[in-house]
């Protein structure tokens, strides 16, 4: 079990389920912050975890505001974004024990990618194409997650559309948080281990950043 790729994949859960909040406060998304969670779902083969999100400085959003929330305990330092991930974390439960729903998804991504060669990936088409994904197979496991914002901003389908693809890419680092070997426990029993670690991937990308 790696520490360095649990923490980069909760990372990438953070990362994603902080769009969601910028998306329902502001009505858009951080361009740079999604890009690379929407091209880990097409990254069907990979050879570790570095190589599903590109690089580490791709998710330093996420490293950033990891280390924050884990330093403030269980609460975290912004209580709706804590929500969020616990709710990706339960739902990722849910979907490792529907097969099929699995089976569904992984021929949709298929179909995603093949579309992503002709486009831009955070072009309308590619993010409808995952929102409509999140309907028509997340959204019918036992539990919804229930997202928090301005009602009027919430009914228009362009903002569902972009909090569906953010609630897929958190999802996506869920699996893989899980894959590499995360557990709910190491957030309360290794807390201060995966903010050590964070801090180190921080670093490397501080360091990259100044060469």
């Amino acid at each position: 079990m790696s520490y360095e790729a649990i923490t980069l994949a909760l990372a990438g859960v953070f990362q994603a389920a902080q769009q969601v909040i910028q998306i329902t406060d502001k009505g858009y998304e951080d361009s740079e912050s999604l890009k690379p969670l929407i091209a880990s779902l097409l990254k069907l083969d990979a050879d570790n975890c570095i190589d599903v999100y590109g690089s580490v400085s791709n998710l330093k959003p996420g490293l950033t505001v990891l280390q924050e929330q884990l330093q403030f305990g269980a609460s975290g330092k912004t209580p709706q974004l804590g929500r969020y991930v616990a709710s990706v974390l339960n739902l990722e439960r849910h979907l490792a024990r529907n097969p099929s729903v699995q089976t569904v998804i992984a021929a949709r991504i298929t179909n995603i990618k093949r579309l992503s060669q002709h486009t831009d990936i955070l072009d309308e088409s590619i993010i409808k194409a995952v929102a409509d994904l999140y309907t028509d197979t997340i959204s019918t496991l036992p539990l919804r997650i229930q997202v928090i914002g301005d009602p009027q901003r919430l009914k228009q389908q362009a903002i569902q559309d972009k909090i569906r693809c953010a609630l897929f890419c958190s999802l996506r680092s869920a699996v893989l948080w899980r894959q590499m070997g995360g557990k709910r426990r190491q957030l309360v029993l290794n807390r201060k281990r995966l903010i050590y670690t964070a801090d180190q991937l921080l670093n490397q990308t501080s360091t990259k950043s100044d060469l």
